[in-house]
């Protein structure tokens, strides 16, 4: 990581989803990791990153698992068997192939896991007004790209765009204020 994720926090969900459109489109900002933290009203709080999910892995992994083992048996001649033996073959191929596939998904997902929900992000997140979502963005460069961004979020009405590390209290003292 070449430096602190920026936090910027929007008046509205639906202003940060505009503001977050307008990052993408951004061509000489590179956004590794994005995160929307909110906090709703009865104190809940709601952290969308983008990671893949373990059940997510193993559907990617065994429908890939399935699908390379059943072209695998055709290309051994698995069509080529006498009566129902194609039938067979390719049902069992199927199966097994789903089954270590999946399983090598779920792993593979669990493993690799870029998480928003550490300590810092847990302490920004308790100190948001319900309401006011946060965008976290992992880019490169983010101290140089820091004014930059502050500058493109203006016309969204963004309430804070800080380093992570300085959100934190510049938060708490919004929510007070």
């Amino acid at each position: 990581m070449n430096g602190d994720p920026i936090v910027a926090v929007f008046p509205s969900r639906v202003i940060l989803t505009k503001a977050l459109d307008r990052i993408m489109e951004l061509d000489y900002l590179h956004v590794r990791h994005a995160a929307i933290i909110a906090k709703a009203k009865d104190g809940e709080i709601v952290i969308l990153d983008d990671d893949i999910s373990p059940n997510e892995g193993a559907i990617a992994g065994g429908t890939l698992g399935a699908a390379v083992t059943a072209f695998g048996l055709v290309q051994l001649g698995a069509l080529t068997l006498p009566g129902i033996g194609p039938i067979i073959a390719l049902g069992t191929g199927l199966l097994a192939g789903g089954l270590v596939g999946g399983v090598t998904g779920r792993i593979a997902a669990g493993l690799i896991d870029f998480d928003y929900k550490n300590l810092q992000v847990s302490t920004l997140a308790a100190e948001l007004e319900a309401g006011h979502p946060a965008l976290v963005l992992d880019i490169d460069d983010s101290e140089d790209m820091l004014p930059r961004l502050r500058e493109e979020l203006q016309p969204y009405r963004a309430e804070l765009v800080e380093l992570l590390h300085e959100a934190r209290y510049a938060v708490s003292k919004l929510a007070k204020s």
